[in-house]
């Protein structure tokens, strides 16, 4: 009689890029640009794995992101044409430099488009400030999204989805080794939606196709060429007046939820987004690496969409206006870093040298166009409109930015983490107004730093103790012509992280106080211009769990108190106000269940709620307190065997009907439900 063998493979390593076992990731290099394990990291961060977008079966990155602290988008309406974000109550959109790709800034302008997330293998959110590393960026953090990469087992999935405003999808996602050495490896990423939305005459059609290959000669160098094409054909949700919405208190016609306010063969939104570049890591020896990376970004936007007034008349008419823009983008971005690796007795050193750069140009024709009224109580389609191309109203931006950076991980005795960093920044920009012709030049130069102690405690304990500082160039000139110095950040955070060795749990907590100075309010003298004294200040409370309670029970949760409110200001009645579309307090929870206990081992159930108090709306220009709100969503998934699954994905399942302000209004999503069947193979 044989004896019995038993085979142990050890579990691959989880590195700062790559596939995640599970919902709960233990490294990251979004913080340090080093594969840093997350419990040394001295500043809040959340990572949303492969698997849990897998689950919630996210359209997009505001989906994605929406039970994490912290974290604040307007509602699909805006989320299917743009990503435009805020974290811990400052704008962190493409607009203000806030979302990465893979480590390097991506788009040019808020409306090059949304990113897709079936693209991604994680999504990573730094809060706070972090210029240090990223140059020009809002105090509120960054969003790194990771791409997908070639893998080096084979990878075969097809998807097709269905649901509601007759929605029908099919993804792929394919690769693995292409020889028998596995020196070459690819992956071919794509999906095809064709979709309407709760919005009348309004479509969610996307077409997304990434391949990538890498090429590993040895054991210490590795090429990865990434691409990516997207075309995206939506429309525009207009942003109402708080007064038109069912909140407001005039007893005239109003908004509806789902209504179409524009003109069906005029609004439109047309986006093409093109990537392409790659990423080089060489290990000259155990110490010393080399990382470069580079990256070309494109996209065009022919983007047609209706505006309308801030009040109905006695008839019910509603004023309207068009707006036509025609609009380019393109940045190329390079990232190069040297990271030293040593250790003396007690002392570990991970030192990281580098330099990046960041240029761009976008190009906006804006022309104004004339259009007839429409009538809230008996709506009708159909009017001409009359655009003004002889005025164009748009500009021309060509910013360049460089800097340096310098970083040092210290670890003393395996308990102590000491992280400190210096980088100087160089940022030219020269914008065009086309109206005119005039140009107006801006030269910015700021040092920027941060630093942060961790302490490891033998039972997974880790408080820190962290100060990091941001900048990012202010636009436009004061009423004498002279430009603004760039807007200046800074952050104070304690927190705490807990995650035991081996455990799939991770717990943490955090208290910040942001400051962000220099902001622009409005000059006294002349209300047509800009003064450069004011001051918002956002400090907070953040609180995230993920546990594993046993192999068929998981959860995720995240409270955030936020005060984000002006501090000074030229005008003393805006000195005290809140942040707009901030609320105070927001809560998530997420539960996956699988029904193994009950005899029914290929089902899993899914349910989760997001809730948030009052925030506040400038619209239409007196704050106005914005109900809170709370929505359910669902889920419940099968899985058979190792090649089908099928999940049933509701959102908003009790059809809660809210309104999202800022400075202004948008109606959220209505109740939606997607049905998902994947074959693996």
């Amino acid at each position: 009689m044989l004896r019995e063998v038993q085979v142990v493979a050890a579990a691959p390593r989880e590195t700062a890029t790559g596939p995640i076992s599970g919902q709960i990731a233990r490294r990251s290099a979004t913080a340090t640009k080093t594969d840093t394990a997350l419990i040394e990291i001295p500043q809040s961060i959340s990572v949303v794995t492969r698997e849990e977008l897998q689950n919630r079966k996210s359209d997009s990155l505001a989906d994605a992101l929406e039970y994490t602290a912290g974290f604040s988008a307007q509602p699909n309406g805006f989320a299917r044409v743009a990503d435009d974000f805020t974290l811990r109550g400052f704008n962190v959109g493409p607009g203000t430099g806030g979302m990465l790709r893979d480590g390097m800034k991506l788009q040019s302008s808020v409306y090059d488009g949304s990113i897709e997330p079936y693209g991604l293998e994680r999504v990573e959110v730094l809060k706070g400030a972090a210029s240090v590393l990223y140059g020009q960026l809002s105090p509120g953090g960054l969003i790194n999204t990771v791409s997908k990469r070639p893998t080096d087992t084979p990878l075969r999935e097809v998807g097709v989805s269905t649901g509601s405003f007759d929605r029908k999808q099919a993804t792929a996602d394919l690769g693995g080794p292409i020889d028998v050495d596995g020196v070459w490896s690819w992956r071919l990423t794509a999906l095809v939606r064709d979709s309407g939305t709760d919005v009348d005459h309004i479509k969610d059609d996307r077409r997304y196709l990434a391949p990538a290959i890498t090429w590993r000669p040895n054991a210490a160098t590795s090429v990865t060429a990434l691409a990516s094409v997207q075309q995206i054909r939506s429309g525009f949700a207009p942003p109402l007046s708080y007064n038109i919405t069912r909140l407001g208190n005039n007893a005239r016609a109003k908004a509806q939820r789902g209504q179409f306010l524009g003109e069906p063969t005029f609004d439109r939104f047309d986006s093409d987004m093109q990537t392409l570049g790659y990423l080089l890591q060489h290990e000259f020896n155990d110490a010393l690496t080399l990382r470069h990376a580079l990256r070309r970004f494109n996209a065009d936007v022919d983007w047609d969409y209706s505006q309308v007034n801030a009040s109905v008349n006695a008839a019910g008419l509603l004023q309207r206006a068009a707006s036509i823009r025609r609009e380019h983008s393109t940045g190329t971005t390079s990232d190069t870093s040297l990271e030293w690796r040593s250790s003396q007795g007690a002392w570990q050193h991970t030192l990281l040298a580098g330099v990046d750069t960041y240029d761009k140009r976008y190009t906006s024709h804006r022309f104004a166009g004339t259009m007839q009224p429409i009538n809230l109580l008996t709506p009708t389609y159909g009017t001409a409109v009359i655009p003004n191309f002889a005025t164009d109203n748009g500009s021309d931006l060509h910013s360049r930015q460089w800097g340096v950076y310098l970083q040092d991980q210290i670890k003393f005795q395996e308990r102590w983490v000491l992280l400190a960093g210096l980088r100087r920044d160089n940022a030219r920009s020269d914008t065009t107004t086309l109206r005119t012709g005039a140009v107006a030049k801006k030269d910015d130069s700021k040092t920027t730093g941060r630093a942060g102690l961790v302490y490891l405690a033998p039972n997974g304990l880790a408080p820190y103790l962290s100060y990091s500082q941001s900048f990012y160039p202010a636009d436009g000139t004061s009423r004498s012509g002279s430009s603004f110095v760039p807007t200046e950040g800074e952050q104070w955070e304690a927190g705490m992280r807990w995650q035991p060795t081996g455990s799939q749990t991770l717990l943490s907590a955090a208290l910040y106080r942001l400051t962000q100075n220099n902001a622009l309010t409005v000059d006294p003298i002349d209300s047509r211009y800009n003064v450069q004294t004011g001051q918002v200040r956002s400090q907070g409370l953040e609180l995230e769990a993920r546990h594993a309670l046993n192999s068929n029970l998981s959860v995720r949760a995240a409270y955030s108190y936020t005060d984000a409110r002006t501090t000074r200001d030229s005008v003393a009645a805006n000195v005290g106000a809140r942040t707009v579309g901030v609320p105070r307090h927001a809560v998530a929870l997420w539960g996956d269940y699988k029904l193994a206990g009950f005899g029914l081992t290929a089902w899993r159930l899914g349910a989760g709620v997001r809730a948030q108090d009052q925030s506040i709306t400038t619209s239409p220009g007196t704050p106005t307190a914005v109900p809170g709100y709370g929505m359910l969503d669902l889920m419940l998934g099968w899985t058979p065997d190792t090649h089908w699954d099928l999940t049933v994905r509701v959102q908003n399942a009790t059809d809660r009907n809210y309104v999202f302000c800022n400075t202004a209004c948008r109606y959220g999503n209505g109740r939606t439900a997607i049905a998902t069947l994947n074959y693996r193979w």
